[in-house]
């Protein structure tokens, strides 16, 4: 019901701003908008006004012009905003002053000052107020963090995806590497207690976005502590970007495995997006390759999928999305003919413009998901049918409405410790292609090889980082070519020996340029920190 209406006569209206994604918020004005930061001694310090700074003396009990000083830092879009009227209810004894840039100065600023903040400030306009607060933070430290060279933190859960990867890598590198715990990686509080120790990174590096936070107060504080924060977007960076209300992460180094999204990502505003495809882990191909293991013993001579059936929390990230029915057919068609229904082409097909801010693009994603969905199962179930109790499926619950009832179907494996002897034990692995990432590449495309394995996958653009003799003879178009893909490779001593040099000639390519250790080298070389 809108403020003016009749059953709201007796609410004031409120001056309404955009914030800082263009989106109209309206302004509240009561003492309990202001949150005491500091009670410093008899001068006043307000960061941010409000919209009614002729009531702050009585409002917040500020002194008179006698008593005391009070002085003010408002952000400059919504002084703008809010106009003549506004500055001329500013008490005459209130002092406008600059958000100072040195923690010096702000120790000045502060000092014998009671420093209030208007509490929406810094969810409307975060890219003023989330680096002056955070400087402000380290400012009142006793002693503020210096980054300390070669360090790194990585925030996540302790199962999360790379972590493992990523500290042999940077570790490789001589570097010292604190993983950080899951509460931390779920928000920036712990951030500060860490900060007060005296221990600051030289770089940050988020899998994801995790351990920021969706307005950037993390990486503020991270940045003005002088540590360096980059993200590393593994999954569908639209995706990622869709919980963030904030446009902090366009000036955070944004490296992609997709170099797809290298384009929307820059036209959005990302002033750094690089190109870092996954990798092998180098501990895996410096040693021998891996033989069958006696426990997989049943799994000679078949084909193995590994793989969930549907994206993570899908119902949850996607509530509210469909697949249209002339979409659906469109798309299902397209991959009959051998070709590709991927992310880019349902933007293209659902007419999405607005990638950020907003969920606009979770729609594209959610069909493409949809799509990938589809893809998998025509997959398997004409290898199943192609290869009479030749195919072996290793993941949830869910494809047992996807698949045959006669389907071999398996739980779910641990992906370090069970998933290379099975790879290493099977005919070969069968990889399918996610379309949420139009010229991506999944993990299997690297462990597969590095466990002693042998791949079959789909044609996904994102091969092209491959010599091509590399990729040819284990891709395929269409679902009714991977049986006789796999006999290519497997069935004769003449194809079995083939399958073997392409295991070795793979690994060697891998070792040569596509190792987590070359990620990390190119990571810091991109940073200036190698």
């Amino acid at each position: 019901m809108p403020d003016n209406a009749p059953g709201n006569a007796q609410r004031p209206l409120r001056p309404r701003i955009l914030d800082e994604l263009g989106l109209p918020k309206t302004l509240p004005a009561a003492a309990d908008d202001f949150l005491p930061l500091l009670d410093g001694g008899p001068d006043t310090l307000l960061l941010g006004l409000g919209p009614e700074p002729a009531k702050l003396p009585a409002l917040l009990g500020l002194p008179d012009a006698q008593a005391a000083r009070v002085r003010y830092i408002e952000a400059p879009a919504a002084a703008a905003q809010l106009g003549e009227a506004w500055r001329a209810g500013i008490p005459a004894n209130f002092e406008a002053v600059t958000a100072p840039s040195d923690a010096e100065a702000l120790r000045t600023l502060t000092r014998a000052s009671r420093v209030l903040l208007y509490r929406p400030g810094p969810r409307l306009l975060p890219g003023f107020w989330g680096p002056l607060l955070a400087r402000l933070r380290l400012a009142l430290l006793p002693q503020p963090p210096a980054p300390k060279p070669r360090l790194l933190w990585l925030p996540g859960g302790e199962a999360d995806l790379l972590r493992l990867e990523l500290r042999e890598a940077f570790e490789a590198l001589g570097w010292r590497v604190r993983e950080l715990p899951s509460p931390l990686a779920k928000g920036e509080s712990a951030l500060p207690a860490l900060l007060a120790g005296g221990e600051c990174p030289a770089l940050y590096l988020s899998i994801n976005f995790q351990g920021l936070d969706a307005l950037g107060e993390a990486a503020h504080l991270l940045a003005a502590a002088g540590a360096r924060v980059a993200v590393w977007c593994v999954d569908n960076p639209l995706n990622l970007l869709s919980r963030l209300k904030a446009r902090f992460w366009m000036d955070l180094p944004l490296f992609v495995t997709d170099d797809w999204f290298l384009e929307p990502l820059t036209r959005l505003g990302a002033r750094g997006a690089h190109h870092l495809p996954l990798a092998a882990r180098a501990r895996q191909l410096a040693d021998e390759p891996q033989t069958p293991a006696p426990a997989k013993a049943n799994l000679a001579g078949r084909l193995v999928f590994v793989g969930r059936s549907a994206f993570p929390d899908k119902a949850a990230f996607f509530a509210g999305c469909a697949v249209p029915d002339a979409a659906r057919t469109e798309a299902t068609r397209l991959m009959a003919a051998g070709g590709r229904p991927d992310f880019g082409w349902w933007l293209t097909r659902l007419g999405v413009e607005r990638l950020w801010p907003g969920a606009d693009a979770r729609h594209a994603a959610f069909c493409a998901e949809e799509t990938g969905k589809t893809w998998r199962a025509a997959c398997l179930n004409r290898a199943q049918a192609d290869l009479p109790g030749g195919l072996t499926v290793f993941g949830d619950a869910g494809w047992r409405e996807l698949l045959p009832a006669d389907a071999d179907l398996r739980p779910p494996v641990d992906y370090y410790t069970a998933l290379p002897d099975i790879c290493a034990s099977a005919a070969a692995c069968l990889n399918c292609t996610s379309p949420l990432l139009p010229r991506g590449l999944t993990q299997r495309h690297f462990d597969v090889w590095a466990s002693g394995g042998l791949l079959i996958t789909d044609a996904t653009p994102g091969l092209g980082i491959f010599p091509h003799e590399l990729t040819r003879p284990i891709t395929f178009a269409r679902p009714e070519d991977i049986a006789p893909l796999l006999r290519s490779l497997t069935a004769t001593p003449n194809a079995a020996a083939h399958g073997a040099a392409l295991r070795q000639a793979w690994r060697a390519e891998l070792a040569r340029a596509h190792t987590y250790v070359h990620r990390a080298q190119t990571v810091l070389e991109t940073l200036d920190l190698a």
